[in-house]
């Protein structure tokens, strides 16, 4: 993923193959991929590369069980009754 922060420029096709960035002087900036040159402006240029398994041990540890599971559907399932809501703020409070 590409974020161009302030871009100034032509419309850019939907896809672009392989895109190299060349910075220039005061902001102007030349995209070249194999859908052609495209010159422009922008404030800043970066390439952001997604690392899913970076966040994985992160999240493990507020992951539910199989018992939390099952206890939030029957709750969420309770939610429909009178009182449902106060149900799932007790059990959450307990979780804690």
């Amino acid at each position: 993923m590409v974020v161009c922060s302030g871009f100034e420029g032509p419309e850019l096709p939907d896809s672009i193959t392989d895109p190299r960035f060349d910075e220039g002087a005061h902001g102007h900036w030349l995209l070249r991929c194999h859908e052609g040159s495209f010159e422009f402006r922008a404030g800043a240029v970066q390439q952001l590369e997604e690392w899913p398994s970076l966040y994985e041990p992160l999240h493990r540890r507020f992951a539910l069980s199989m018992g939390d599971r099952l206890a939030v559907r029957v709750l969420l399932g309770l939610l429909r009754l009178p009182g449902g809501s106060r149900l799932l703020r007790l059990w959450h409070s307990r979780r804690a």
